[in-house]
């Protein structure tokens, strides 16, 4: 029985007694390409394995992987019922706005009224607009609304 070669993706064999070798082959003109022997210690490019991050790959593999994970922004009621059932930790989770802290979204309604303010007092000056920050313009009012009504919810809570 001839000696057993274990292969690689290279097509490198080993034979039992650890010689590494390169097989004879029959080239497309009919010539024989002779057996090679393959020094001690090299490794083709093609048998390095891939590196992986063990990290990088537990992070991908819990966080985004997790069943509830909501990507940053994003609000549980606007991923799909089906996946969340209404239920999130054994709680019920309320529809529409109010998932995110008041204090932040005051901050930013803060923010949106102060460019609003700005662009109202660069339209009046006779600036060209585009179509998005006259829009905002008109929503001056109701920025303003919606914070008068958080700072009456923050102070009852209090």
């Amino acid at each position: 029985m001839p000696p057993k070669r274990l292969t690689t993706t290279s097509g490198i064999q080993t034979k039992r007694d650890g010689e590494r070798i390169i097989p004879a082959s029959i080239r497309t003109d009919g010539s024989v390409r002779p057996e090679r022997r393959v020094k001690a210690g090299y490794t083709p490019q093609e048998d390095v394995s891939v590196y992986k991050n063990e990290k990088a790959e537990d992070f991908r593999r819990h966080q985004y992987g997790h069943k509830d994970y909501v990507p940053p922004g994003l609000t549980v009621a606007s991923i799909s019922k089906s996946r969340w059932k209404g239920e999130v930790g054994g709680q019920e989770v309320e529809e529409g706005i109010g998932q995110e802290d008041p204090e932040k979204k005051a901050r930013a309604l803060r923010k949106k009224i102060k460019a609003a303010k700005e662009l109202k007092v660069r339209m009046e000056r006779g600036d060209k607009l585009e179509d998005s920050q006259v829009a905002k313009v008109g929503m001056l009012e109701s920025f303003e609304k919606e914070l008068a009504a958080m700072n009456l919810e923050l102070t009852t809570e209090a």
